[in-house]
């Protein structure tokens, strides 16, 4: 590939635990609170967690919940919610650990890739595209399958450029929301 000098081409599950287990038992007291997503929780336009819910550590954990941590990067893995962009970065966890929907996949970085840097990689439609080529699973009910979001390529830049890359990346979003929104009031004043 034409990368630049000093990138690479890597896997997922170079850079990253893919679907990491539960905390232990005693990572926290069973009464501590913990934020609980649901599905409905990630926004697909913003995609970000906004609506998050405390619960109980010990609840969540005794159940089949996806478990992730601060800093974790969640895609949905279910149609439609995958296509439509459903992804996130946890950010703001209670007690900097959360569970949620069994539909999502959860990639934690090892620290060769920033997690807002996979977080946009991911939420790219061209991504989206090629995933969806390889859902598996009965109609209304594929899913993008574990071993593919642990070997796609993708290009890594180091860790500088790819802070630099994002800052940029979210420059331009907050342009485009502005506009959105100034697009929005139209109607009103028409």
């Amino acid at each position: 590939t034409d990368l630049p000098e000093g990138w690479a081409m890597v896997r997922p599950l170079d850079v990253c635990e893919i679907n990491p287990r539960k905390p232990a038992a005693d990572a926290l007291p069973t009464d501590a609170l913990v934020s609980f997503v649901p599905m409905a929780a990630v926004d697909d336009y913003l995609g970000a967690i906004t609506a998050p819910e405390d619960r109980l550590f010990g609840e969540l954990r005794a159940k089949s919940y996806t478990p992730f941590a601060e800093g974790d990067v969640l895609l949905a893995k279910i149609t439609p919610c995958m296509e439509n962009g459903k992804a996130a970065v946890a950010r703001g966890l209670t007690n900097k650990l959360g569970f949620g929907s069994t539909e999502f996949h959860v990639f934690r970085s090892n620290g060769a890739i920033w997690p807002e840097y996979l977080y946009h990689y991911i939420r790219q439609q061209s991504f989206r595209d090629e995933a969806q080529g390889h859902m598996a699973g009965t109609a209304g009910q594929l899913r993008v399958p574990a071993d593919y979001v642990k070997q796609f390529l993708l290009p890594l830049a180091p860790l500088p450029e790819q802070k630099r890359i994002v800052a940029k990346v979210e420059a331009l979003l907050e342009r485009v929301n502005a506009a959105r929104a100034r697009l929005a009031r139209l109607p009103a004043i028409l």
